[in-house]
């Protein structure tokens, strides 16, 4: 049994921005785990930038620095070498590579659909510098929707790590294996694309197949960040393996040219799915929130209140100072009005106006006399004299509070007053009330 079943092999020069981003995207959608080769004259900037991932007794990313420029095949090897025995499948990518995978839960659902296969190879999409003539701060899957039509002859894969253990691959033969294994190396490598296609060439894809392809699995490459990204590419070096980046010099009319012509290309349509997944992800950041967030406009703090009676342990003087509380904003779990004991204690608040009330949070008190506070009513009136049956709560269990969750209740009426009656006999306690809604005749 491997340490890990999918894993991700990356070669990293000058990518500090954009490594956080990156990193989490491939732990979201599935992988074990990431062998990142620094390829930095100094590899402490990025060790620093990605230190969550790297402590621990488990960490997500195995860190080693790689003194020479651009050997990316050798990099690429010497994980063979020394890690191939830790993780059942392997994929090689870039910083600017980001796989998608649409039709699948994660990556581990997607080797699953392959059963045929040792290798399933992704199709690039390739993304262009959407007119920045700068690179924008903050995420590289919001700053960029644009990319060329169709998909791209380029490749990367996903492959069981035995299958790369060939004697050809460790040639100088084996150069670009990470595109595509099959053609570099000496044994077979069962390779599918993600239509379970053994012919992988591009070419003999029809336009109904290249939709699929972008539904089912694919690469989006995120090639060019901007104009002065190109630079960038030319300064950050041309050894080795980045060698190919002499391409992007616009010192030549010839290459000015041909550039301008792939921008435009490369900015041909709008793919915003990476977009909407970094989105959605985001979302998730309210998913436990204490206290609970109200979508509404909350309408009652500070404003005026009454209740039923005092008690030794009031906080204010008299009914209104210490039934006004209950909406000073201050949740912290303790009394913040205190009726005494009698039959059915309530307490009230005037709204000062008209209002389409859609939302209340009623905070118990935290302490053990909470139980006191069990089952209530709940009524509401324009006049203050007048009320009105609103809602009953009679399931004999504690009301809510800050450690637990204040009991929500999701209206729609009009009422300038609020009035809360304890059922039964027992003192009236609660830590704050919320109201939530907009003025009648607000737009």
């Amino acid at each position: 049994m491997k340490r890990y079943n999918c894993s991700v092999v990356v070669c990293a020069r000058w990518e500090k921005p954009y490594i956080l981003e990156w990193i989490t995207y491939y732990k979201s959608i599935g992988y074990d785990h990431i062998y990142l080769y620094c390829n930095d004259d100094s590899p402490e900037e990025l060790y620093r930038e990605i230190l969550p991932f790297i402590v621990g007794r488990d960490p997500f990313v195995t860190f080693i620095h790689f003194r020479v420029q651009g050997f990316q095949q050798q990099m690429y090897l010497h994980f063979l070498t020394n890690y191939h025995h830790e993780t059942e499948w392997v994929s090689f990518f870039d910083v600017d590579e980001f796989l998608t995978i649409p039709a699948f839960r994660d990556v581990d659902d997607l080797v699953a659909h392959y059963p045929e296969a040792d290798c399933i190879l992704f199709y690039w999409i390739v993304f262009g510098h959407n007119g920045h003539e700068t690179n924008p701060p903050g995420s590289v899957l919001e700053n960029y929707r644009r990319r060329a039509t169709g998909v791209n002859e380029y490749t990367k894969y996903i492959c069981r790590t035995a299958c790369l253990l060939d004697d050809r691959i460790f040639s100088p033969e084996g150069f670009g294996f990470w595109h595509n294994p099959a053609s570099h190396a000496y044994g077979e490598i069962r390779v599918v694309d993600v239509l379970h296609r053994r012919d992988t060439s591009v070419n003999t894809l029809s336009a109904r197949e290249m939709e699929l392809v972008e539904h089912t699995a694919s690469v989006h490459h995120y090639m060019i960040k901007s104009r002065d990204y190109l630079k960038h590419r030319i300064r950050r070096g041309t050894g080795g393996a980045f060698s190919g980046q002499v391409i992007w010099d616009e010192t030549e009319q010839g290459r000015k040219d041909a550039l301008e012509d792939s921008l435009r290309r490369f900015n041909a349509a709008e793919n915003t799915s990476l977009c909407n997944y970094w989105h959605d992800m985001a979302r998730s950041a309210g998913d436990i929130t204490v206290p609970p967030m109200v979508a509404g406009r909350i309408i009652s703090v500070n404003r005026p209140c009454e209740q039923s009676s005092t008690s030794a342990w009031s906080i204010g003087d008299d009914t209104r100072s210490d039934a006004g509380n209950a909406v000073n904003g201050v949740i912290n779990g303790l009394a913040k009005f205190h009726t005494d004991i009698e039959e059915n204690p309530w307490w009230q608040v005037d709204l000062g106006g008209l209002y389409r009330i859609e939302d209340i949070l009623i905070y118990n008190i935290i302490a053990p006399p909470r139980q006191r506070c069990r089952n209530i009513r709940m009524e509401y009136s324009g006049d203050g004299k007048n009320f009105r049956f609103g809602f009953e709560k009679m399931d004999d269990c504690p009301v809510g509070n800050l450690a637990t969750g204040p009991y929500h209740v999701r209206t729609s009426l009009t009422a300038r007053f609020i009035r809360l009656t304890l059922i039964g006999r027992d003192f009236f306690h609660l830590d704050q009330v919320e109201i939530y809604g907009e003025p009648c005749g607000a737009a």
